[in-house]
């Protein structure tokens, strides 16, 4: 009974910590980019204002992974899909020095293919559902893409395919 407060401390110390790393830095240094003229919005629409961000992205993520990894606690596995996060988010910086390619369809392609590998590797049968709910926001924020015209049916395509080998391969491969 003592040991609950401190395990929910806990659980919002790590929820906190991963929100700074996963997005109050990477959100930091896209505003500190705009700030000293680097790009040209906040909003990242120009494929080439999206570089840079997506290569510091990929580092901090990295750095984060290695933080989680190198404790060898029970976030050890944590540490795992964030470098795989990590390496998504790099193909996609690399893919976007030549070509387009969805960053949103390659999100959603990780988190289901993590999530697939997941369910699959270890018998994590009560992720069918969160599952099942991120195949139909995948074709929600896919199909927004596409509407929007901010992408041809190949670069989401590309991206999904992206996220979702790389997620899967990276469940199956490290654990």
């Amino acid at each position: 009974m003592g040991a609950e407060p401190l395990e929910t401390l806990m659980k919002l110390a790590v929820v906190g910590f991963v929100f700074i790393y996963t997005f109050a830095l990477p959100a930091y240094f896209v505003y500190l980019l705009k700030r000293w003229g680097m790009i040209s919005s906040l909003k990242l629409e120009n494929l080439k204002d999206r570089r840079l961000p997506y290569f510091v992205t990929a580092l901090i993520y990295n750095a984060l992974g290695y933080f989680l990894y190198s404790k060898n606690s029970m976030l050890f596995p944590c540490g795992f899909v964030l470098w795989s996060i990590a390496a998504v988010i790099l193909c996609v910086g690399i893919i976007s020095l030549w070509w387009q390619i969805s960053a949103h369809a390659a999100g959603v392609g990780g988190m289901i293919g993590a999530l697939a590998g997941i369910l699959v590797q270890f018998g994590e049968h009560s992720l069918f559902f969160p599952l099942l709910f991120l195949i139909i926001l995948a074709g929600y924020v896919i199909s927004a893409r596409l509407a929007l015209n901010a992408h041809t049916p190949a670069q989401v395509g590309a991206g999904f395919l992206l996220g979702l080998g790389l997620s899967l391969a990276s469940i199956y491969v490290l654990f």
